[in-house]
C-alpha cells in the first residue's frame, strides 16, 4: 500500500528576530526619553521653586528695610513661616565728606543740625573733566536767612581766589578754600554747595571737630529657609541723606516750572 502524504514545511522566521530588535530600540529611546523629560521637570521645578524663594528672601529683606527706616533704628525678626531679617544701621560721614563728580548747577549739601565744635569748613574741589575749571558758590543756611560765599582761580566778580592744590581723605584735589568757612553753632542749619562752570569732585572737611551725621546707612538682610535645607540670603543697601536733599532731576522742576513725565 503506497500512501502519497506531505510533510509539512517549515517556514523560515527571519523576520521574527529583527521585529524584536526593532521593538527593543523602540523601548530603548521610548525609556531614555522619559528619563530626559523626568530630569527636565526635576530641573525646571527647581529653578521655578529658586526664584520664588529668592524673590521671598528680597520682600524679606525689604520689609525689614522699611520697618528700620520709618522707626531710625536696626531691626531683626520673622517674617512669615520661612523668612527672617535683620538691618544694620551706620551713621556716616561725621570726619568728613568726598562726593562723586557734581556737574554745574547741581549742589552737595552738608548737614549742620546740632553741631557743637566744629569752628569752620575747608572745601576742597577738582575738576572732573579735562581742562575744566570749576567754581564753587557756597551758601551757610541759618534760622535768621543766608550767608553766601563765592570762590574761583580768578577772584573777579565777587569771587573770592582759592589756593592750589590739597588733599583730604587720600583724595588729591586742584583747588582749597583760602581758610575755614566760619559755621555757627546752634545757628548754622546746613552748608549749600553749588557747582559752576564745569563738573567738579568735592571734598568736606570740619575743622575743630566732627560734622553731625550726615547719610544714615541701612544694610537689610532677608533669609529664607528653604525646602533642600538651604538657606536663600538677599542683601539690601540704602543711604539716606540728612539733608532730605532733592535729587538733582528736581531742580529744573523747581525753578523752571517744567513738569515730570514717567
Amino acid at each position: 500500500m503506497n500512501f502519497n502524504s506531505k510533510q509539512p514545511q517549515v517556514i523560515p522566521m527571519r523576520h521574527s528576530g529583527q521585529v524584536a530588535l526593532v521593538m527593543v530600540l523602540i523601548m530603548t529611546v521610548v525609556s531614555a526619553v522619559a528619563v530626559s523629560l523626568a530630569g527636565r521637570s526635576t530641573v525646571d521645578t527647581r529653578i521655578q521653586q529658586m526664584n520664588m524663594e529668592n524673590t521671598e528672601a528680597l520682600l524679606t529683606a525689604q520689609a525689614g528695610l522699611e520697618e528700620s527706616i520709618a522707626k531710625g533704628i536696626p531691626v531683626s525678626g520673622p517674617l512669615g513661616v520661612n523668612g527672617q531679617y535683620q538691618v544694620f544701621l551706620e551713621e556716616r560721614g561725621s570726619t568728613g565728606i568726598t562726593s562723586e563728580t557734581i556737574n554745574p548747577g547741581q549742589v552737595l549739601e552738608v548737614n549742620l543740625e546740632g553741631v557743637t565744635d566744629v569752628s569752620g569748613i575747608k572745601i576742597y574741589w577738582r575738576a572732573a573733566t579735562a581742562g575744566g575749571t570749576p567754581a564753587i558758590f557756597v551758601s551757610d543756611v541759618r534760622e535768621s536767612g543766608l550767608i553766601d560765599y563765592a570762590f574761583d582761580t580768578n577772584g573777579t566778580g565777587g569771587f573770592t581766589t582759592v589756593v592750589s592744590g590739597g588733599s583730604f581723605a587720600g583724595v588729591n584735589y586742584d583747588y582749597v578754600t583760602p581758610s575755614p568757612i566760619s559755621i555757627a553753632a546752634g545757628v548754622s542749619r546746613k552748608l549749600v554747595i553749588t557747582v559752576l562752570g564745569s563738573a567738579a569732585s568735592l571734598g568736606v572737611e570740619p575743622v575743630g571737630g566732627e560734622l553731625p551725621s550726615q547719610i544714615a546707612n541701612y544694610r537689610a538682610v532677608g533669609e529664607v529657609s528653604s525646602s533642600t535645607e538651604n538657606t536663600v540670603k538677599y542683601g539690601i543697601e540704602y543711604d539716606e541723606s540728612k539733608t532730605d536733599q532733592l535729587p538733582p532731576v528736581f531742580d529744573y522742576v523747581l525753578f523752571s516750572g517744567g513738569s515730570i513725565s514717567q
